[in-house]
């Protein structure tokens, strides 16, 4: 199947039947690259968050600090519209916040899983990239679920602060094989921000440089 045919099933919320989510009327937030041809990387994260959040505001400078921190995280490659090179999508299609106050964590949490199970693996074999990117922990969870792969088990600080030997390659999803980053998620509530352990600067600089290599090769 062909990536634009995957982002109309999104956008038509054809397999949304069952998410507390769509029973609260939210609609998925899609960013449409500009064409197929050209994608290198998928780079997913958690959710658009924002509910009256559009396209132009969510892929440029003013969506602080996600979008700065994926243009530096890609190394001035992230490019998720216009002359696209990345395919950027979420675990959970539809925003995230203000969700009703009743069982909310378990609400998150179902939405987040529904979502990546019913499309996130369509997505990555539609675009067949070389490189995925996974920001946060979400997005691990699903990548270690759905690929079984050992090597992305345990939690996220230890399995970013292991790429200091480097990123992971041969990491299979379905009929794709690409390699894998995993890095933390910008979000302020992240307690890893506050203390960051002593190799977090090493380890984002060899993920950053695997990534370039990656994108240009």
């Amino acid at each position: 199947m062909r990536l634009f045919s995957v982002i109309d099933e999104i956008e038509r919320r054809e397999k949304c039947f069952g998410c507390p989510l769509f029973e609260e009327g939210r609609r998925p937030l899609v960013v449409r690259p500009s064409s197929e041809d050209g994608l290198k990387a998928v780079v997913v994260t958690e959710s658009p968050w924002e509910i009256e959040w559009d396209i132009d505001l969510v892929t440029s400078i003013a969506n602080i600090p996600t979008f700065p921190y994926l243009f530096c995280l890609l190394g001035g490659e992230f490019r998720p519209m216009e002359n696209a090179s990345t395919y950027w999508t979420h675990t959970c299609k539809c925003p995230l916040k203000n969700i009703s106050k009743k069982n909310k964590a378990t609400k998150k949490n179902k939405a987040i899983r529904f979502c990546s199970k019913a499309y996130l693996r369509d997505e990555i074999e539609a675009v067949n990239p070389k490189l995925v990117i996974a920001v946060g922990r979400s997005a691990l969870k699903f990548f270690a679920r759905e690929t079984g792969d050992r090597r992305l088990k345990g939690k996220l600080t230890e399995v970013f602060l292991n790429q200091l030997k480097g990123i992971y390659d041969g990491v299979q999803l379905g009929s794709a094989v690409f390699s894998l980053a995993v890095a933390p998620h910008p979000s302020r509530k992240s307690r890893l921000w506050n203390k960051p352990p002593k190799e977090m600067v090493q380890a984002f600089k060899q993920v950053i440089e695997d990534i370039k290599w990656r994108m240009k090769n």
